[in-house]
């Protein structure tokens, strides 16, 4: 209501150039706020608050208003990253779910804490083994993480055999598009999320997915049953161009962790 009557009363002009609107619009919008210590603080400039209000509408306007968020909470996503990652010590557990070539594992190790990567790529993993041999804080894991604990199977991209250190990034075990994804796949098993993060005697410090599509079912789960997940932060990279009828969770979860009615962060601008 009362951004709409602002929003209108601005373009009939009878509000003055100035401050006028500018301070009937923060009332409107979503708080700017910092939660959950002094790590968690999130950075809710003015602009990206009316985009995050405008993206919760249906049609052109919401969609262009979160793909212009999306650009711009990229760069916040990353420094909220590196100010969680300067708080985590030794005695603490991080996990990197679709782990691909390391460039996350070999952020998260430097720290000294424990580190878990996941990655059921053959050709991705083989690499990895070769990058963290000798390092007794990484511990590797040849295999995929869902919802649901089992197998399944995992495609590369048409492209993949032309460079595959690249084309690796898009392998999946949910996005099936036969104008994108080889026919053949590979079978890999899978653990359910909730398993592996209850698999530690303290919470996860960072955990960062990167998994292909099937982050979403993992979202989902995570709003079904928010106290089973001991988590401190969650970053996660969404593929919703790749898995249609995503969106509006997407917008919950959103709208959810920036008014921080989450059980923990969980930052889905990671690009």
């Amino acid at each position: 209501g009362c951004a709409r009557r602002d929003l209108g009363h601005r373009a009939a002009g009878l509000y003055r150039s100035g401050a006028g609107f500018g301070k009937a619009m923060r009332r409107c919008l979503p708080p700017d706020r910092s939660g959950g210590g002094p790590v968690n603080v999130r950075v809710h400039p003015l602009f990206h608050r009316l985009l995050f209000w405008l993206y919760r509408f249906d049609g052109p306007i919401g969609a262009s208003a979160g793909r212009k968020l999306r650009r711009r909470r990229m760069k916040v996503s990353v420094a909220d990253f590196d100010r969680q990652l300067a708080a985590v010590t030794e005695s603490d557990i991080c996990l990197d779910l679709g782990a691909n070539m390391g460039v996350v594992t070999e952020k998260l190790a430097a720290t000294g804490a424990t580190v878990h990567a996941y990655e059921p790529d053959p050709h991705c993993f083989a690499a990895l083994q070769a990058r963290f041999a000798g390092k007794k804080n990484v511990h590797l894991h040849n295999v995929a993480v869902a919802r649901e604990a089992g197998w399944a199977t995992l495609r590369r991209t048409l492209n993949f055999d032309e460079a595959p250190d690249l084309f690796s990034q898009g392998s999946s075990i949910t996005v099936q598009d036969p104008a994108t994804y080889q026919a053949d796949g590979i079978r890999v098993q899978t653990l359910a999320f909730i398993d592996v993060v209850n698999g530690f005697d303290h919470p996860v410090a960072i955990v960062k997915m990167d998994i292909e599509g099937a982050e979403f079912d993992i979202l989902e789960h995570i709003l079904e049953m928010s106290d089973r997940f001991p988590i401190r932060s969650m970053f996660v990279e969404t593929h919703e161009r790749s898995v249609p009828g995503k969106t509006v969770l997407l917008r919950r979860v959103r709208q959810m962790d920036w008014m921080g009615e989450l059980p923990f962060p969980i930052d889905t601008y990671w690009p």
